[in-house]
């Protein structure tokens, strides 16, 4: 008679008694209604597991600034990128209180895959935007470009796309 017990996800092992569970969850967000999406679901989904997560937003160049008292326009889109990020940030919070802010700068994929190593995160969650045949083709599609240079697992949430 075989008497096997069920373990709660949270609890696995695999075959080398690697510790597989999630307690850290890195979160891309790059501020379309899509990617709030995917932040909302990763923060419930960081809450039935109790895991962190860190919402990450990557510039994809560095921030550039002036000795003057004016603002470029590109110092006013990234104030005006960071000011939307914390809104989200705030709104996230509300779901799920155990998160925190990173920004990068650089090639995104490469920035996400790069935070989560340092982070020893345990799961990277990104949203897919459907992308065209030509953002196929050069490799625009960041959830894909994330999904191969990552050293962990990752989930690409699908949810309620965005029509194209």
């Amino acid at each position: 008679m075989n008497d096997t017990t069920e373990k709660p996800v949270t609890e696995l092992k695999t075959a080398g008694e690697r510790d597989r569970s999630i307690k850290k969850i890195v979160v891309a967000v790059d501020l379309s209604p899509h990617s709030e999406k995917t932040a909302s679901y990763a923060a419930d989904f960081a809450r039935r597991f109790g895991a962190s997560i860190s919402l990450v937003h990557v510039f994809a160049s560095k921030p550039v600034r002036t000795l003057n008292a004016y603002e470029t326009a590109e110092e006013e889109k990234r104030h005006d990128t960071e000011r939307k990020f914390v809104e989200l940030v705030k709104n996230i919070e509300q779901i799920y209180p155990n998160c925190d802010v990173r920004f990068r700068n650089g090639d995104p994929a490469e920035q996400i895959a790069l935070l989560a190593e340092e982070l020893d995160a345990d799961l990277i969650v990104t949203s897919r935007h459907q992308p065209g045949f030509l953002a196929r083709l050069f490799e625009w599609d960041q959830a894909a470009r994330i999904l191969h240079r990552a050293d962990c697992s990752v989930l690409v949430y699908n949810g309620e796309t965005e029509a194209t």
